[in-house]
């Protein structure tokens, strides 16, 4: 028994150890990926012709720009030093659309505002770096939206045209 333990302090100190590394070495994800979670639930909502959960979500996004106006950095906002000063001019704009979209009373409402919170997070997106989704484009509203690589899910139509657009900008 009491070797047992000797074996085990080692074994636990180690482990405490390599998890303290792996931590202290992994990226933390930058605020905009934190956002961009949110903003993908709401859009995967509207295309499934939902409302639920999306004032959740957007409380979130809302929430999140207004914070980070204070103490946002080059590293958490995902952006080259010289693109700070644009993205904080960002964050009141997602806040405000986020607002909106937080407040719809009903899915042609929420489709609206969802679609002036892609205005500000399209642009954030174009001056980040390292992985981001795809920006997509629909013609027939002239509007456009953030999604994940693969199949398009046109959040303005939902089941009624799920595929309409086109990507204008690939993921990376």
């Amino acid at each position: 028994m009491k070797t047992d333990r000797i074996l085990l302090v080692p074994f636990l100190a180690l482990a405490l150890l390599a998890s303290g590394a792996a931590r202290a070495s992994a990226v933390p994800a930058d605020e905009l990926a934190r956002v961009l979670g949110h903003y993908e639930a709401v859009r995967q909502a509207l295309l499934a012709d939902r409302t639920a959960g999306v004032a959740g979500h957007a409380t979130a996004i809302e929430k999140a720009a207004r914070d980070l106006s204070a103490g946002l950095t080059a590293e958490s906002a995902g952006v080259p030093a010289p693109k700070l000063a644009d993205t904080k001019a960002l964050l009141p704009q997602v806040a405000t659309a986020a607002a909106r979209l937080a407040a719809a009373k009903d899915l042609e409402a929420a489709r609206a505002a969802f679609g002036e919170l892609s205005k500000p997070l399209v642009r954030w997106r174009e001056m980040a770096s390292g992985p981001r989704p795809a920006v997509v484009y629909c013609s027939m509203l002239k509007k456009a939206c953030l999604q994940p690589a693969g199949e398009l899910g046109n959040p303005y139509y939902g089941q009624e045209m799920p595929s309409c657009g086109e990507v204008v900008s690939k993921s990376r």
